[in-house]
């Protein structure tokens, strides 16, 4: 799944639980939910493949592991406890979103690390701008049902992110207009 798939699936189902459970709606905040979604990938494919591409040669190491999504929501409730503060949780909770978007169970070495060991299942990725390119560059043949499903839910995705800014826009010029 691409990045607008992960940011909208995790701001829909924030949105759901606060409709669901109108007690932790004021405590929701989509903008750190939107960067907790993608929050494994922004560490995990800099260090992974970039970084030290020649030690891992994966895009998915310690942030896509439970134990990254276990220390933020430790931590996130010890803020949350201490200071009623509850951006950390939403972090917590964007990255186990993207873990379960990525069916990171498939990859239980990763996932439950360092259960497993300490090694990382590795990926023959070439370089960072192949990873890139080798991603984007298929969304163009849209021939093969993978494909189009994965163009679909990128364009979804970007119109869910748009519903969300335009109703954050308003809302600001609501309270502006309210003071």
């Amino acid at each position: 799944m691409l990045p607008f798939a992960h940011i909208a699936i995790a701001l829909v189902l924030f949105y759901i639980a606060g409709l669901a459970f109108p007690k932790i709606r004021p405590h929701i905040n989509y903008w750190y939910v939107a960067v907790g979604s993608m929050l494994p990938d922004l560490i995990d494919k800099p260090v992974g493949i970039l970084l030290f591409a020649d030690i891992f040669s994966s895009g998915r190491i310690f942030a896509h592991s439970l134990l990254f999504v276990g220390v933020l929501g430790v931590a996130g409730y010890y803020l949350y406890t201490r200071k009623k503060d509850a951006r950390v949780l939403m972090l917590a909770g964007g990255s186990l979103i993207h873990q379960l978007l990525d069916g990171m169970w498939n990859t239980p070495v990763t996932f439950l690390w360092p259960l497993l060991g300490w090694e990382f299942q590795r990926r023959a990725y070439g370089s960072f701008w192949q990873f890139l390119t080798g991603i984007y560059g298929k969304l163009g043949d849209i021939s093969t049902l993978s494909i189009l499903f994965l163009f679909m839910t990128e364009l979804l995705g970007l119109a869910v992110i748009m519903l969300f800014v335009a109703g954050y826009l308003k809302k600001r010029v609501n309270d502006k207009k309210a003071k």
